[in-house]
């Protein structure tokens, strides 16, 4: 039997790699695999957000919690409503309190609609805001759309307390800052809003990837999937030893003569 013959493939760091036909397809197929395990995108937008507070107050930012503080308040207030509501009933007895009780679902309605309003339309989904010392503001509100992995933020900066409000959106997919196993890595999200927002480049030049390099990223993905660029790599070898192999052949025919 012929022996299983090897070819050389480089990785995309440019590093070469011996690699066997078959285990070059196991392992598209094992990332096939991995792919189709997906987290789901509001896990995802959770731990994005939960991310900007730490990178942002690490550059000296100063974030405000009044938003947040006030519909905890407000959530607390309808809860004390119902656990007094709870109280007078189980002490004094319906007969007695029901005029009472009558009030605080009156209340603790008028709360939850006042909260659902907050959340709706005074919040919009702001994940953070923040205040610099030199007085600059920053404003920042992220959502999604359900089965779709794209991470959409409205960001609005403000380079002093009377100067107007600049707003930029960004969408971007989660795959930039989350591996196949779904583990959250911080350096390209950090780049990401580096690059993407002036105050925050300002701040941290460090993170900010150049529009040169991003043309050289997008020049060397060429969009294509990981299980794409196996593929074509080796359809190249596949060539490549079919037609050095016949040369191989005739080199030992004429040997043998």
């Amino acid at each position: 039997m012929a022996s299983q013959e090897k070819i050389s493939v480089h990785s995309l760091a440019g590093k070469q790699l011996p690699q066997s036909t078959n285990c070059l397809s196991e392992r598209s197929s094992n990332q096939s695999k991995k792919k189709a395990i997906l987290t789901p995108s509001s896990d995802l937008k959770n731990t994005s957000d939960d991310a900007l507070p730490n990178y942002l107050n690490s550059l000296n930012f100063k974030q405000s919690h009044t938003l947040s503080d006030t519909r905890l308040a407000i959530g607390y207030a309808a809860f004390a409503i119902c656990a007094a509501t709870f109280y007078w009933d189980y002490t004094y007895g319906w007969d007695s309190t029901k005029y009472y009780t009558t009030i605080a679902v009156a209340l603790y309605t008028t709360l939850n609609g006042i909260l659902t309003f907050w959340i709706f339309y005074v919040e919009k989904g702001t994940v953070y805001i923040g205040t610099l010392p030199s007085g600059e503001r920053i404003s920042i509100s992220s959502s999604t759309t359900k089965h779709v992995p794209l991470y959409k933020l409205k960001i609005i900066t403000w380079s002093g307390k009377q100067a107007p409000g600049l707003t930029k959106q960004l969408v971007k997919p989660f795959a930039e800052w989350f591996d196949e196993k779904g583990h959250f890595i911080a350096k390209p999200f950090q780049q990401m809003l580096a690059s993407n927002v002036a105050i925050l480049g300002k701040l941290d030049p460090k993170n900010v990837v150049s529009e040169k390099k991003k043309k050289v990223v997008e020049t060397v993905d060429d969009g294509k999937t990981m299980d794409e660029k196996w593929a074509s790599l080796l359809e190249d070898s596949k060539v490549e030893n079919e037609t050095s192999t016949p040369t191989k052949a005739k080199r030992r025919v004429k040997g043998n003569k």
